[in-house]
């Protein structure tokens, strides 16, 4: 009886420790940049991403750059729409326009939400609004297995912002912005 009581207690030992294996190690997602010349960190929580998309002959890359559970606090979204596979090394600024469905749009868009849930917005094509500065940039500088890296910046203002005058309004800055994302591909 106690040789099965040992073989028991071994199968069970086997057990629990073969039954623990970790998890594989994330990567340290960030995004980091300057608002203003203030200096921005943040780690990237597991809601942070970039969706790969194609639609109706756009590529679509939306970047989700979330650091805490409330997704309109410290947290940066990035929309990028290009005829073409994304591109390394290709810097994609707001105001080359894309055509979407007939329409001229902004081939960029910036949507921050800083440390007070305030947001800032970049989405005017300064040729379709007389006096819009909106403007913003994403380049990639390397699409790997884990995630993708690259850097970005904008001219951003307030989005509840009521001045009748869009030249009038007040502009801010983000500049040296980089990121390293997961990749989620998903297709249309």
């Amino acid at each position: 009886m106690k040789f099965i009581g040992k073989i028991f207690t071994f199968v069970l030992l086997i057990a629990s420790l073969t039954g623990c294996e970790k998890d594989p190690e994330r990567p340290d997602y960030y995004f980091r940049f300057r608002f203003n010349g203030v200096q921005k960190e943040f780690k990237a929580n597991n809601d942070s991403n970039i969706v790969f998309i194609e639609d109706g002959g756009l590529q679509i890359a939306t970047f989700n750059m979330v650091s805490q559970k409330d997704p309109a606090k410290n947290s940066m979204f990035i929309g990028l729409r290009t005829p073409d596979t994304p591109q390394v090394g290709v810097r994609y600024d707001m105001q080359v326009p894309v055509n979407v469905q007939g329409v001229l749009s902004p081939q960029v868009t910036v949507l921050y939400f800083d440390e007070n849930g305030k947001a800032f917005l970049a989405t005017l094509l300064a040729s379709s609004n007389p006096g819009a500065r909106d403007d913003a940039a994403v380049t990639f500088s390397e699409i790997t297995t884990e995630g993708s890296y690259g850097t970005f910046e904008a001219l951003v203002f307030e989005a509840e912002d009521e001045t009748s005058e869009l030249s009038n309004r007040q502009a801010y800055t983000i500049t040296g912005g980089e990121f390293f994302l997961p990749n989620f591909v998903s297709l249309r």
